[in-house]
């Protein structure tokens, strides 16, 4: 398979970052995971490190490409949910950490997905969001029953309530899971924590995406999402994928998803993201 990936996560105004991200890529597959441990809750860094290690596992001990990948998502999910309570369970004292998570396999120039809560995963063509995951959340719910308007969204006292997450209670949480998803050349998948989207809206997602080099497009995106939202920032973290073809890696050579930048732009770039960081106070 031939593509590129890239990926960024950052603190935001928090003092501890409870995002976690995990790839684990083989010859015929690659699974790409966002986890966002809950603030709310004690442990939420426990329960979004214990995901990501249970999947990045499990994956691991698989062979692809994987002849059911819905039914594989959904065993990730909850034996990832099992793996959470336990990691809960053996802190002193115990406690009952809770994340939400998006997780995405790719094979055979196919994508399929998995989410629980509001961490989202979006799907983009030539720049445009092709779809995007539903989140698990109170407002979604009150927009989906006509009580509540796309608008009306973004500045709601409930925004951040989800109603299903990983951890916390006996039976695992019910994912939402795509249909497999044929890939054109160029496409993008963009996985990340809600601090991320709350920031940037699908129009300047895709643009970042569309002209910038996908490492590039990542780190300028979380640095945008976390300069937006200061000094409220959550931990932001996202992980890009941009599908090139289905033929194999040792036949790919030398592959550049984007123009050679200038000097000049390359200068602007890291001019711009040490702005970014002073205005933080981070410089």
């Amino acid at each position: 398979m031939r593509y590129q990936l890239g990926q960024s996560t950052r603190l935001g105004n928090r003092e501890v970052n409870e995002d976690r991200i995990g790839v684990a890529e083989s010859d015929n597959a690659v699974l790409m995971i966002v986890a966002d441990g809950m603030g709310g809750y004690r442990g939420g860094q426990i329960a979004s490190r214990a995901l990501v290690n249970r999947m990045v596992q499990q994956f691991k001990r698989h062979t692809f490409p994987m002849e059911k990948p819905q039914a594989f998502l959904k065993e990730l999910v909850s034996d990832a949910h099992l793996a959470v309570i336990k990691a809960g369970s053996e802190q002193y004292p115990p406690i009952e950490p809770r994340t939400t998570c998006v997780v995405c396999l790719i094979q055979e120039g196919k994508a399929w997905w998995a989410h629980v809560g509001d961490t989202r995963l979006y799907h983009l063509r030539a720049g445009k969001v092709q779809e995007r995951t539903i989140d698990h959340s109170k407002i979604e719910e009150l927009r989906r029953k006509g009580e509540l308007s796309e608008k009306e969204m973004d500045k709601h006292p409930q925004r951040h309530l989800v109603t299903r997450c990983i951890g916390f209670q006996q039976h695992p949480p019910v994912p939402g899971i795509s249909e497999g998803v044929e890939l054109e050349s160029q496409d993008m998948l963009l996985l990340c924590s809600d601090g991320l989207w709350t920031s940037l809206d699908d129009g300047s997602i895709g643009k970042l995406l569309s002209e910038n080099a996908i490492e590039k497009a990542v780190e300028t995106m979380a640095y945008q999402a976390e300069f937006k939202a200061y000094p409220n920032s959550d931990n932001i973290s996202v992980v890009a994928f941009q599908w090139i073809s289905n033929e194999p890696k040792e036949k790919q050579g030398t592959f550049k998803a984007h123009a050679p930048e200038t000097q000049e732009h390359e200068d602007e770039l890291m001019q711009t993201l040490d702005e970014l960081d002073s205005a933080l106070g981070k410089s």
